[in-house]
């Protein structure tokens, strides 16, 4: 496995710089996957004490930041100096003191990630320390990501500010394709264009992580791989038959067969009765003979502490993390959890057959024939038929609404497990110098 390190000239990893929170995404997947990373801070850098919250059981209990010396193997080596645009009297000691950390603490190193040090002009010792470390370690595979668009520049300048526009040891990750011209005119890489690649892994971003949630849900979340799924919802009610989470179950199954992946978790609220007991049992094996066994989820059978329900903020989080509510209740006087649903941006699916689901919610919502205690339903040819068809319906809804569509993108396309594929293979390119031979 590669010994991958990054080399930033970071003094803090609070704050909402941009820069921070690609290289903190790249760490996050580095470490998910086996990986050591060592990463390079100012050596004046504060460490972040607080961060993400942590728990014992799912009790909250503070745990460090990732950008912590506790969390990852974090150096403040990188010399914190009084940056300009021109060039220092001193620029030649001040180079030497950066090529001297880098050579010591890129030992052993394979791949080294830098952010942003190639395009700066507040950088240029920087630059020009990285340029001398490469010629000495060749073996060094370096992976320049820059993070604004570079400006094509006349090689009027001399060294070393012209090394801003010079082809750098390595390659430049850039995260879109259309402005890749752009990094391939400015640093003369003509002939060369390969070395310029477009890649948006660094600026994925895990759902779990850019928000605070709580434990529980990300533990319900990872156990059910509820971000897996295409079309998901979360149900939250007492297993009372006139609840009918079975009509959510058909109508997730026929999302399956429709070829779509199906998540439903159902938060069964206070339902440890004999008589509860026996429903939940009724409705797995309902979820099991249509082929839903390993996507509808009872919280009461994920974990211990679940047993009586599940707190009220887990069960937003969840909405936060589903594109649609299903309530195919057969009655109801308001519903409270309907109007959480819409206050997270689901698609509502609402029970046609309870008039007051349409006087309260009116055109927010799709409507189906869930029945009623006042409308009952008889399905033809089959109850299971019916909600196949139905099912095409809600995935065309879900289709055409934009923000549950591009919600459903950003979780399942954007995120750092499905990118994370992208980003390791840049790891394993063949080193090349600053001519873009290889060594």
């Amino acid at each position: 496995m590669k010994k991958v390190a990054l080399f930033t000239t970071f003094y803090e990893g609070k704050s909402g710089y941009s820069p921070i929170s690609v290289a903190e995404t790249q760490i996050h997947m580095l470490l998910d996957h086996g990986y050591d990373p060592i990463v390079l801070v100012q050596n004046q850098y504060q460490e972040s004490e607080d961060g993400e919250v942590g728990y014992a059981s799912f009790e909250e209990v503070p745990q460090p930041s990732i950008w912590n010396s506790q969390s990852i193997d974090l150096r403040s080596i990188v010399p914190a100096l009084k940056l300009n645009r021109k060039i220092d009297a001193e620029f030649e000691q001040r180079t030497k003191l950066i090529y001297l950390e880098l050579l010591k603490n890129l030992d052993g190193v394979d791949v080294c990630i830098t952010h942003d040090i190639i395009l700066q002009d507040w950088y240029k010792e920087h630059n020009v320390a990285m340029r001398r470390v490469a010629r000495e370690r060749p073996n060094i595979l370096w992976l320049h990501w820059i993070h604004s668009v570079p400006m094509e520049h006349g090689s009027t300048d001399k060294y070393p500010g012209n090394c801003r526009y010079t082809p750098p040891p390595g390659y430049i990750v850039y995260p879109n394709d259309i402005d890749r011209p752009y990094a391939i005119r400015t640093y003369k890489l003509a002939g060369q264009e390969h070395r310029v690649i477009a890649c948006r892994a660094g600026h994925s971003i895990d759902p779990l992580l850019a928000w605070p949630y709580s434990k529980l849900t990300k533990y319900l979340v990872r156990k059910t791989d509820f971000l897996g799924g295409e079309v998901t919802a979360v149900y939250p009610a007492r297993l009372d038959r006139g609840k009918q989470p079975e009509k959510a179950i058909r109508l997730m199954a026929g999302v399956l067969k429709a070829g779509y992946e199906p998540r439903l978790i159902i938060c069964d609220w206070q339902s440890q009765g004999d008589h509860f007991k026996k429903y939940a049992d009724e409705l797995m094996e309902l979820s099991k003979s249509l082929g839903l066994g390993d996507k509808v989820f009872f919280t009461s059978h994920l974990h211990d502490e679940c047993s009586q329900g599940v707190p009220r903020r887990a069960v937003i989080e969840l909405m936060d993390l589903s594109n649609i509510y299903i309530h195919p209740s057969a009655i109801e006087t308001y519903s409270l959890t309907i109007h959480e649903a819409a206050l997270r941006g689901c698609l509502l699916v609402l029970n046609h057959d309870w008039p007051a689901m349409r006087e309260l919610f009116g055109s927010s919502a799709i409507y189906m024939d869930f029945s009623s205690h006042t409308v009952p339903r008889k399905y033809h040819p089959s109850e299971q038929s019916f909600w196949n068809n139905e099912a095409h319906r809600l995935i065309g809804a879900l289709t055409r609404d934009g923000v549950a569509s591009t919600k459903t993108t950003a979780r399942r396309q954007w995120s750092p497990q499905a990118l994370w594929r992208e980003f390791e293979t840049l790891l394993y390119l063949d080193p090349v110098n600053e001519k873009g031979e290889r060594v």
